[in-house]
């Protein structure tokens, strides 16, 4: 295949499977992409490369039932960690792409965002330097459903709802798809489902395109300032179409990515009532969004459309009524000043944990200038010389994250006493009781595929993995005293 010119704007279409569905704990075990132009048009041959996991971890047995995927395959097909991400950064961080996936906001992009966090790339770049943007092919199947469905089949769930599921789109819609859950099988459906959109629904199809970047959405928001907005996403549910209708009222004071609405939908005088009494019933986070408050996170590729792209025919289907909503929006603007201290409060409430595992402080903040530029430091050397590198972190999480980064990776560099704490970690993390849950959580699983000898034996090869694993340590801590 030509190689295309890397000047040219392209989609970078991808996807992971991983041994666990948690974006920070859990690991990748393969990854797989495939270039486009932007009429879709693969230009570059497709990438596919297993990373398998680190010490300290185990896979989940009910995600390897799914994908198939063993740590035993990822070690003889793949590479550790630091080599998987390198290679991914390399890919995603040529100039003009547009990264893209299925559901890749939530999850793909969270996973790439992480691995490179542990290995020393930066976890943000690759979606913004040099022109470089990210999307998300979920979320325009959703809009597609909602507000311009026709020509295209639409899958439904045991419950008679609409399903996304990428496998249930491509059955219905006779898309090749032979191996769902295989990352390379998963890039090719979601470049057919993205064909299928551009061609049935081009202008839906662009428009969000258009309009996927912050400045954008920046400028989309700033011209509406006194209508109701469309805004498209799952939060909502499969009964209401995945579509609701609101007002935003405030940027979020200590994070300029996040912007307060208002469901208009949602009893707004009962809202205000309760701003007015300072009610401590809204401010418990799992009641804000029953109570009509939306955080909606500008720099997550949100879908927004304007009321008018609603057809008057699917007023009902959609239950929009604009006149209300626009009673609505006038109520919310003469009670503007009610809201003032409620959104300082909300501002707080928005916040991220406070975990004290490093692995899950990814968000905690932005690494300064002089991190930064240890960081770079770290990813020019070889990493068996950088046992003999000291570094002198400002943010505490990089002293942690190097000594992991080494010990995942680079083990034989450790010297005794850095081994001797690994190890420490290990045996603390993998203690009696957790062995204990994950082997009866395999035993459950046995029970339950009884008659499935594939499935048997997956399990079975991860409860080897388990105890040889376990085996490891030991003798490892033993050569060390």
């Amino acid at each position: 295949m030509t190689q295309y010119k890397t000047t040219e704007p392209t989609f970078l279409f991808y996807d992971y499977e991983t041994f666990g569905l948690h974006t920070s704990l859990d690991k990748p075990a393969q990854f797989a992409c495939i270039r486009t132009d932007f009429n879709l048009h693969i230009i570059d041959d497709p990438k596919c490369f297993y990373c398998f996991p680190s010490d300290d971890y185990l896979p989940d047995p009910s995600t390897v039932l799914i994908t198939r995927i063993t740590p035993e395959h990822t070690k003889k097909y793949g590479t550790n960690e630091y080599f998987f991400s390198k290679k991914i950064s390399n890919i995603l961080l040529q100039p003009n792409t547009c990264i893209v996936g299925y559901n890749n906001i939530k999850f793909d992009d969270e996973i790439t965002r992480n691995i490179f966090y542990r290995n020393f790339f930066d976890p943000y770049e690759w979606s913004w330097k040099n022109g470089n943007s990210r999307w998300d092919l979920l979320n325009i199947v959703r809009a597609c459903y909602a507000l311009r469905p026709h020509g295209i089949i639409w899958p439904k769930n045991k419950l008679g709802l609409p399903s996304f599921k990428l496998s249930d789109l491509t059955a219905v819609n006779n898309i090749k798809h032979i191996n769902a859950h295989d990352a390379m099988s998963d890039v090719y459906a979601t470049i057919s489902i993205a064909k299928l959109i551009k061609n049935k629904q081009p202008k839906l199809f662009n428009f969000f395109f258009q309009n996927r970047k912050k400045c954008e959405l920046y400028k989309f928001l700033r011209l509406r300032k006194s209508e109701p907005i469309i805004y498209v996403s799952s939060i909502f549910g499969a009964q209401k179409n995945n579509i609701g209708f609101i007002f935003p009222i405030a940027w979020n004071q200590y994070n300029q990515n996040v912007l307060i609405a208002i469901d208009l939908n949602k009893d707004i005088e009962n809202l205000i009532f309760l701003c007015q009494t300072a009610s401590n019933q809204i401010f418990l986070m799992k009641n804000l969004f029953n109570f009509g408050v939306i955080f909606l996170y500008i720099n997550r590729c949100p879908i927004l459309a304007p009321i008018q792209v609603i057809h008057k025919k699917d007023f009902v289907r959609l239950n929009c009524n604009i006149s209300d909503y626009k009673k609505k929006i006038n109520l919310l603007k003469n009670n503007q000043r009610v809201f003032k201290n409620i959104i300082i409060m909300l501002s707080k409430k928005n916040t991220i944990n406070n975990s004290i595992d490093v692995d899950l402080q990814l968000y905690h903040s932005f690494f300064n200038i002089h991190d930064k530029k240890m960081i770079n430091d770290i990813q020019q050397t070889n990493p068996h010389l950088l046992k003999n590198t000291q570094y002198e972190f400002f943010d505490t999480r990089l002293k942690k994250i190097f000594f992991r980064y080494r010990a995942r990776n680079f083990y034989h560099t450790l010297n005794n006493y850095e081994k001797k704490i690994w190890l420490e970690h290990c045996f603390d993390k993998f203690n009696v009781a957790y062995l204990k849950s994950y082997e009866d959580n395999i035993q459950l699983l046995l029970k339950k595929n009884c008659d499935n000898e594939k499935n048997k034996c997956l399990l079975y090869d991860l409860l080897d993995y388990m105890f040889n694993k376990y085996k490891k340590f030991i003798f490892q801590y033993s050569h060390l005293n």
